[in-house]
């Protein structure tokens, strides 16, 4: 006979799974949604969201299932997620799917365990299970802000170098537009490619190319591709833009240096207790001998 141990583990565990399958079953289109998608009235970007593609992974539709009936309750980082192109679908069901996972293996041990008769008591898988739960539930969206960080480090490094070669292109009796298209052709970053399709995008829905850096910057989050848009929407005399973009790029490579001071200050301040407790350890064993030799001499 099988014991109840393994049994409501088991039963517990195959209730979640029965809930991923229904949440990746195709969900049947709500009618009012699909018309919103339709009237073009409710379109308030300039450009269509450049998002990523889907791929039709188990993850993204979950986590596509789960924003048809969640979504107006569900709060997700998506300006970190299009800067690193992941759309949002993708990431919730991957969130679920860990979150799963963690309920579920403690309960699968449990059962694996009971049924070799040496089940724990059941406080202890429920507790694990809430705790690995919760744990990679969030393990997922601190992974997405990290890298939309280090990514966001990456674009202000590359804005830095664009607004100068703006300046110049500008200052060479360029326009604005002329400026802006011709300088992104140059660089070979994902953030160029980016906002060469932008650009692309923009000529081809009659938007001016400011206007599509600066709804960029703001999807992205990244005001240092707004502040240029901003400036060059009001060009006027080459020398007086050339002025303040020069000084946008000085004043975005002096916080691109005090950054990197203080990260490096972060760095050294952090290494100091494992440096102090190394050196403490190797005079304890430095001394040990000698103590020895000394008390037993």
């Amino acid at each position: 006979m099988i014991p109840m141990e393994a049994v409501l583990p088991a039963a517990a565990a195959g209730a979640l799974i029965g809930l991923a399958v229904r949440a990746a079953w195709p969900a049947r289109p709500d009618l009012a949604s699909t018309l919103d998608r339709l009237d073009a009235s409710k379109v308030a970007t300039l450009l269509p969201a450049a998002g990523p593609d889907r791929t039709g992974s188990l993850p993204e539709r979950v986590g596509a299932r789960l924003l048809g009936e969640l979504g107006g309750r569900l709060t997700l980082p998506l300006k970190d997620l299009n800067l690193l192109r992941i759309s949002p679908a993708e990431h919730l069901g991957k969130r679920f799917l860990f979150a799963l996972y963690g309920l579920l293996l403690p309960q699968l041990l449990q059962a694996l365990l009971a049924l070799a008769g040496a089940g724990f008591p059941y406080a202890v898988p429920v507790l694990l299970s809430l705790a690995l739960s919760g744990l990679f539930w969030f393990w997922p969206a601190k992974e997405v802000a990290r890298n939309a960080a280090a990514a966001r480090l990456v674009v202000r490094h590359a804005a830095a170098s664009y607004l100068e070669r703006v300046a110049l292109a500008r200052i060479a009796n360029s326009g604005a537009a002329q400026a802006l298209t011709q300088t992104a052709e140059v660089g070979d970053g994902w953030i160029f490619v980016r906002i060469r399709q932008v650009f692309h995008q923009a000529e081809l829905a009659g938007v001016t190319v400011w206007d599509a850096l600066k709804q960029l910057g703001e999807e992205l989050d990244i005001a240092e591709l707004t502040r240029p848009a901003d400036t060059l929407a009001l060009a006027g005399d080459g020398a007086a833009v050339y002025t303040t973009l020069q000084a946008q790029a000085r004043q975005l490579r002096i916080a691109l240096l005090t950054d990197s001071k203080a990260q490096a200050n972060a760095a050294s301040a952090a290494m100091i207790l494992p440096v102090t407790f190394g050196v403490i350890l190797m005079l304890i064993f430095v001394m040990i001998p000698i103590t020895i030799t000394i008390l037993g001499s």
